[in-house]
């Protein structure tokens, strides 16, 4: 793609340097025909966390299109899989639900959840251990690092500003970017973001509130369609009545593991988490689904669950697992729960197994090192575009007008909406 490419050395702890170096690879992309000669370059911050868009061509040359004639930067953070050291722990591809999706042991290896979560957390601690002996800084692995590293290498490209470009935890690692260099963004747009302040919350309250989309899904459909409105009279009670059944009688299923046969179970809890996941590509069935269940008819939830999606061996080669799990539980730094506080969750909410991953963070084991206000909700005069996906069960509108609106005790933000981009 005739890219300058140069490799990055910088230091694993910023605040105190012992010699330990994180080597990250860099590709600068030139227009083919110039555009503005005062825009700066857009950087690209990626999301997962841990998703390598190195090596991808299909994906970079959708962003150079996105970008239009502009300079183009893209990069591996530290700990992704082209970075040295490379935080790798590939068998937690096999229990995370972001990755061996919806057929994760963390949902569907037993009807006790307290067995699906000790599936999950015994990989969490195998992980951070296996790191730890690599002679990793593990707590070094965050966006406030990150944030380090990118200004590092603004400033010896010869940058004085960038547009920055995020997606997904690549827009919450921007967001941290402008906190802590508010001077060197000249604008930004954030794809979907997966943003630390709310990231952070209690998994009990961010849970409850992907469950209010999907009766909010069942809402739109009742108010747009009579046909609707006659096949659920009690939208409103609907998702639960179907996780009732489902609890009552689960849905099990018979795959074939190499040259033995395993079954996996799916009960009310499976159910909301798969609607987590799948939300965007299966609103439209939802209707139909919901009375099926409660009629004890269960005909569609084979191809609801994926069944014959079913692989034995998860692999995710594009991530760095052991960098998704550091970024996500050391972005908490000292908010992280302890296992009485993931216990206590999962025991009065079983689908927070197949949720957000920071209910995990209680076995991770060190504190991130980032400071004690790396989880306040930022404050910027930079103009930024927030995208959102009404039917994103984590990111949805919500956190797009949770970006925009200013703190009541903060002086109010110079950029105020013009509308709620869906």
């Amino acid at each position: 793609m005739q890219a300058e490419c140069y490799t990055f050395y910088g230091q694993e702890d910023w605040s105190e340097p012992n010699g330990q170096l994180v080597e990250l690879p860099v590709a600068v992309i030139t227009p083919e025909q110039a555009g503005s000669p005062n825009a700066p370059p857009v950087v690209f911050f990626p999301g997962g966390p841990g998703y390598s868009v190195i090596g991808n061509r299909d994906y970079i040359e959708q962003l150079r299109k996105d970008i239009g004639n502009r300079t183009l930067i893209v990069m591996d953070h530290r700990g992704f899989i082209h970075a040295k050291p490379m935080l790798a722990c590939p068998d937690y591809a096999e229990v995370s639900p972001y990755h061996n999706i919806i057929h994760t042991p963390a949902i569907t290896s037993s009807l006790d959840p307290m067995e699906r979560m000790d599936a999950i957390t015994g990989e969490v601690v195998a992980c951070y251990r296996k790191l730890e002996s690599e002679g990793v800084d593990v707590a070094e692995y965050n966006q406030y690092a990150v944030s380090r590293d990118v200004d590092e290498i603004r400033r010896l490209l010869g940058y004085d500003t960038i547009d920055a470009f995020g997606s997904s935890t690549g827009s919450g690692t921007v967001l941290s970017y402008m906190q802590y260099h508010p001077g060197n963004v000249r604008a930004a747009i954030l794809g979907w973001p997966w943003f630390t302040s709310l990231r952070n919350r209690s998994p009990l309250d961010e849970f409850y509130v992907a469950k209010q989309t999907f009766s909010d899904v069942l809402a739109l459909c009742t108010a747009n369609s009579e046909r609707c409105r006659e096949q659920l009279t009690a939208w409103f009670l609907a998702i639960d009545r179907a996780r009732r059944t489902l609890d009552n009688q689960p849905f099990v299923a018979t795959v074939q593991d190499g040259d033995k046969e395993k079954r996996l179970y799916f009960d009310g809890a499976a159910f909301l988490d798969t609607l987590y996941l799948m939300l965007p590509s299966d609103y439209a069935q939802l209707p139909r689904l919901v009375n099926e269940i409660q009629a004890d008819d269960y005909s569609s939830l084979a191809r609801f669950f994926r069944i014959d999606e079913y692989q034995p061996n998860t692999q995710a080669p594009n991530y760095a697992l052991g960098y998704f799990l550091a970024h996500v539980c050391n972005d908490m730094g000292t908010n992280r729960p302890t296992p009485a506080d993931s216990r206590a969750a999962i025991q009065r909410e079983p689908g927070i197994l197949g949720f957000e991953p920071p209910w995990l963070c209680a076995w991770w084991g060190v504190d991130g090192d980032v400071p004690s206000s790396h989880s306040d909700p930022l404050q910027s005069a930079t103009p930024a575009l927030s995208i959102h996906g009404q039917m994103d069960p984590c990111c949805g509108t919500r956190w797009g007008r949770y970006c925009h609106a200013p703190c009541p005790i903060c002086r109010p933000s110079r950029f105020r909406p013009r509308a709620t981009v869906r």
